[in-house]
Order: C-alpha cells, then structure tokens, then sequence
C-alpha cells in the first residue's frame, strides 16, 4: 500500500489528513509540564505526541524495522533532508540525517491511523536523543542544523519505488515554543502524473533542542491535487501541546 509503505518506511514518510479543530480541540489548554530539565530517556519517551493528541481512530506502533524501509535512516538519527538520499540530481553532498555521538535515543514511534489515505489522521514519527550534557546536546544540534541547511530548495527521484518517484520542494524556517528552539522543514512531494495524478504527499519535520535533549516529530499527510498544503500550521499546533507537556 503506497502511504502506508511510507509511513513505515523512513524515520517518516507516509501521510494522512487531519481536521484542525481536532487538534485546537486537545490543545485549548496547555498540559501542566510532566517533565522538566536535566532530561531522561523516560521523562521525554513519557512526553511525545500520543494517539490522543491526533483524535479517534489513532494508534501508536514503535518504528523497529528500519533495514526494510523504502528510506533507511539509523534508528538513532536526528532527521535533517528526508528523501534526499534517493535523488539523482542533487548538486551537494547532503546526508539525510545525522547520528549524534554520545546521546541515548528514546527510539523511533509512529502515531497515526490504521489505514492511511487523503480522509485519514496524520502520520507522526517522531523521537528524541538525550544527552549528558547540556553542551553536548547544542553541540549536536549545531551539527543537525548545519546539514539541514545543505538540502536543497528541489529535487526530484527517478528510480524505486512508486511511492517516493517524483519531485520534491522543501522550505524551512526556525521555531521556538515553550524554551525549545529549532527549525521545522516543510517538504511536499508529488508524482509523476502517470504514477499518481490524484494525490501530493505533505510532510513538515520538527528537530527542537532544550537543555540535554533534542526532540523530533514529522508530520505527515496525503492531499488532494487541488488542497491547500497546511501540515505546516497543524504540526505547530501539535507541537505547543507536545512542547508544553515536556516543559
């Protein structure tokens, strides 16, 4: 199945659609921090996005396969280009994610629906690595945002699966919420008209940084050719209840 294939096969990429005031619905109100600074694998694990945070319908899995995924990355990797490892006509040397030295990863779970299509919820992947030090985690986080920089502003895949063919736009801009600072990179992928003429796939990556750990969370959906692209403001939503919930 085309999304569903991707939204288990790199740390994300699949897609689904989900109403925005499902989302204002969980985040009226601000959760009271359940975890605050020096950070642990626990105190973060405890704090992701979960299956209530999406609305009816969601579930969670843990993302373990990594070696079948149509887009490998490490299962201890902070994403920084998704997909870019496919492309043909790429002109820098980008890496589509960076393996921190020295942090523990929570490891990598997905939240979403059962069934993924254009009428679903989201797909969210999302992790964390968590570090000893202060330092070493903003050291880290130097690291992820300078490789981010690299990816381009397009590319395209001509070869593989039918799921990721096609060209590919990607934009970014810095977020702060709730003390964590980073960048969300908003990338939207549409096939070949042959391949697919109905569907374009919708995918923002948040990678934040707080004190000693770096949090990310994609947030994935398919649109209608035709739908306006809005994951980016539904992630940021999603993210001020996560964010808040971590402290």
């Amino acid at each position: 199945m085309r999304a569903a294939d991707r939204g288990a096969s790199r740390w994300l990429a699949a897609a689904g659609a989900l109403a925005l005031g499902v989302l204002a619905g969980c985040s009226g109100t601000a959760p009271q921090p359940q975890a605050k600074p020096p950070y642990t694998v626990d105190s973060v694990r405890a704090g992701l996005v979960r299956p209530a945070d999406l609305g009816e319908g969601a579930v969670e899995t843990e993302d373990s396969d990594h070696g079948s995924h149509v887009i490998y990355t490490p299962p201890n990797s902070i994403p920084t280009c998704p997909y870019v490892q496919r492309s043909e006509d790429v002109k820098v040397v980008v890496q589509p994610a960076v393996e921190p030295v020295g942090g523990n990863p929570t490891g990598r779970f997905i939240v979403g629906p059962q069934r993924v299509g254009p009428s679903s919820l989201p797909v969210v992947t999302q992790g964390a690595v968590v570090f000893q030090s202060d330092a070493l985690a903003g050291n880290t986080m130097s690291a992820v945002t300078t490789e981010s920089a690299k990816c381009p502003e397009a590319f395209s895949v001509f070869g593989g699966p039918p799921s990721v063919v096609g060209e590919y736009k990607v934009g970014s801009r810095p977020i702060e919420l709730n003390g964590w600072k980073g960048f969300a990179q908003h990338l939207v992928h549409t096939s070949p008209p042959e391949v697919n003429p109905e569907t374009y796939d919708d995918l923002v990556t948040v990678v934040v940084h707080k004190a000693n750990a770096i949090v990310y969370v994609g947030y994935a959906q398919i649109k209608k050719v035709g739908q306006r692209a809005d994951t980016d403001e539904k992630i940021e939503t999603l993210m001020s209840t996560t964010l808040a919930r971590l402290g």
